[in-house]
């Protein structure tokens, strides 16, 4: 029997089993971000005396606060000391109060400005993963529009992308009902959607790769998670006609049709770079359309960047992503490492209830590359689906096999190097 759509590790089972767990450990991720966040490094504080001072005299004042280790920073223009970790605040303000001292102040982190404000970032192991912190100080994605050909889109979660449709939710397609629009009614769209775009440094919720790009929905799927092929066809030629630069195709079958490839060619022939999720599998054969020759095939790799048991591989493969595996919590945050989105799951028939969901799967791998394909085009908008490409396997990070491998492809996305090529 033909297999139509590739999706999370089992998309309505997985959900369904993971909604309960994320729920109950909803206190959990708040202790876990709360205690992962020190805004300085215990135990230091940054102090410059006045130029007056005489070297002596300030190792008498350290001497008066029985602080013994004393280093000096950069060109000896400040001095770095130790204090007993939690009297920070303390020692700052009794170090502040003497006249001969200029500041006297913890040793704060700092970020890149680029790195998101989202509540649940810490959690999205899978961005720092492919560099996308790194990145993001390049670019975001603006000016591009990436194609969701899946079961939809729903952008009235609490994360949202921007403000809802309208704003940087297109009006999409319905392939199915050949209408405009395409809300999806079953997740998985969304989750994609999330990773590719999901709206960022909002202060909740998630991160997205590409938060700047346009996202087009294209409905394709149903609510069960299947589809026909003339509605995949259709919905990959209206996106190609419509704006799409990126599609994406978390989505496939293992047989080979003729008028599925003619319209993955339409829409490279229109300059569309086409990405596609490789299979659920585990299987040494990559999937359809992925295999054809102008998809960009995606396969799946843990946090430990090996190859999951899950994903396809085989002589069509370009490059792997993280699709996670919420059965090992190889990172230590006390979850499992699956790919952590906004999603919903069905209450009644117009319901939703929404949340933040692990899932697993080439399905969440394929829109990582998008999103970094999205970058690409955003900095580059003469670049066609060669040269994105192109980008993609030069800069990837070579794992397995040195060179090309069937397992990993030209290796892991890296999106920093991706952008800065």
């Amino acid at each position: 029997m033909k297999r139509v759509c590739c999706v999370v590790i089992v998309l309505m089972g997985l959900l369904f089993s993971i909604r309960s767990a994320v729920k109950a450990d909803s206190t959990d991720i708040q202790s876990v971000l709360a205690s992962g966040h020190r805004p300085f490094f215990p135990g230091e504080l940054l102090v410059k005396y006045k130029k007056t001072v005489s070297r002596e005299r300030a190792a008498e004042l350290h001497r008066n606060f029985g602080v013994s280790d004393v280093r000096g920073g950069y060109d000896n223009s400040y001095q770095i000391i130790s204090v007993s970790p939690g009297t920070e605040g303390e020692m700052a303000e009794a170090y502040g109060k003497r006249a001969e001292i200029e500041y006297a102040e913890p040793n704060y982190y700092y970020s890149l400005f680029a790195t998101p404000d989202d509540q649940l970032y810490p959690l999205q192991w899978n961005f720092p993963l492919i560099n996308m912190p790194d990145a993001w100080d390049v670019s975001t994605g603006e000016g591009v529009t990436v194609a969701v050909v899946d079961t939809g889109v729903n952008p009235f979660g609490g994360d949202r992308f921007g403000r809802g449709l309208g704003n940087r939710v297109l009006l999409g397609y319905n392939a199915i009902g050949k209408t405009r629009g395409g809300l999806d009614l079953e997740s998985h769209g969304t989750l994609v959607a999330g990773i590719i775009g999901q709206e960022t440094n909002n202060g909740i919720g998630t991160a997205g790769i590409a938060y700047n790009a346009k996202i087009l929905p294209v409905k394709v799927l149903g609510f069960t998670g299947q589809g026909l092929n003339s509605w995949i066809i259709n919905g990959i030629r209206w996106a190609a006609n419509h704006g799409a630069d990126i599609i994406n195709l978390s989505l496939g079958g293992f047989f080979r049709s003729r008028a599925l490839e003619d319209a993955v060619n339409y829409a490279y022939e229109k300059g569309v770079t086409v990405v596609a999720a490789a299979g659920n599998d585990g299987m040494s054969e990559v999937i359809y359309p992925a295999a054809f020759e102008n998809c960009i095939a995606v396969g799946a790799v843990s946090y430990d960047k090996t190859l999951t048991d899950y994903s396809n591989y085989g002589e069509a493969l370009d490059l792997v992503a993280p699709g996670g595996n919420v059965n090992e919590d190889q990172n230590g945050d006390g979850f499992g490492d699956g790919i952590l989105q906004e999603g919903f799951v069905r209450s009644g028939f117009f319901g939703f209830e929404w949340n933040y969901w692990y899932v697993t799967g080439t399905s969440m791998a394929s829109p990582h590359v998008a999103g970094v394909a999205a970058l690409i085009k955003s900095r580059h908008p003469e670049y066609g689906p060669d040269e994105i490409r192109q980008v993609l396997q030069e800069t990837a990070e070579d794992l397995g096999a040195p060179g090309w491998d069937e397992r990993y492809g030209y290796g892991l996305v890296d999106a920093y190097a991706a952008v800065s090529y």
